[in-house]
């Protein structure tokens, strides 16, 4: 991350529902000066407070993207402080705000920008960028399922026995190659979302408790379709790194 030229203190966030039911909730950010500041009580944050480069009276979106990336604090109701990065991206050719702690990546989403303050979704399932990381831990898992042999059609989320068994879920492989790749689980990175995305396009009709488990356990569900899967994600990733170099 490019070095900072404005400091911005991020202390916690408002209004995110930890529900698994609901992907979005709502947040407001009010204008005080040179402070951005927002309450809202819920099971585990308490609040935020942005603070500014300078006093000012009114809000753009100019000015809001400048303070971006920063590195912030969450606050959360036990007392905790985690560290926070602020980034800018797009979706779908306009400018969103996406943060990210420890393995957890979310986004401001519907961003509004008003004069004394700002709305927002906050995007508990977002679009994350893709690195060449992320084209790696594909590349692995699919290596790790090379043949019809080493997938397990049974998933329950508990890799110790797939390690073991040398037969891999969906859903372990890519976490096995997450681990491998980046040292530690990374719930919400582009890879496992847009595995997610995926799923869920294809079958829009279907309600999931876990979509990797749930695709990979389902009767229909063949092993070249796991194969296949993987092979759309890679060529889609290879195809977006390389338009990102030229």
């Amino acid at each position: 991350m490019r070095k900072m030229k404005f400091q911005i203190i991020i202390a916690g966030l408002a209004c995110i529902l930890w529900n698994t039911t609901m992907a979005q909730d709502a947040g407001r950010l009010y204008l005080e000066k040179n402070k951005l500041l927002g309450n809202c009580e819920n099971l585990y944050f308490t609040g935020f407070e942005i603070e500014l480069d300078s006093t000012y009276t009114k809000l753009d979106s100019i000015l809001l993207f400048s303070q971006l990336p920063r590195v912030g604090k969450i606050h959360f109701k036990n007392r905790i402080e985690i560290p926070t990065v602020f980034t800018l991206t797009e979706r779908a050719g306009y400018p969103q705000i996406m943060f990210y702690f420890k393995n957890d990546y979310l986004s401001f989403d519907q961003l509004e920008v008003h004069e004394n303050y700002i709305n927002f979704m906050i995007d508990e399932d977002p679009v994350v960028p893709v690195t060449q990381m992320d084209l790696e831990i594909i590349q692995l898992a699919k290596a790790l399922l090379s043949e019809e042999e080493y997938w397990n059609k049974n998933d329950d989320r508990n890799c110790e026995d797939d390690v073991a068994n040398k037969s891999y879920s969906l859903y372990c492989a890519l976490r096995i190659a997450s681990l491998e790749k980046e040292e530690y689980y990374n719930h919400r990175n582009a890879t496992l979302q847009k595995v997610r995305h995926l799923i869920d396009l294809k079958f829009p009709d279907r309600k999931w408790q876990h979509r990797l488990m749930d695709f990979n356990n389902m009767n229909e569900t063949a092993y070249q379709d796991i194969m296949d899967l993987l092979t759309e994600i890679e060529t889609a990733f290879t195809v977006e790194l390389s338009a990102k170099n030229e």
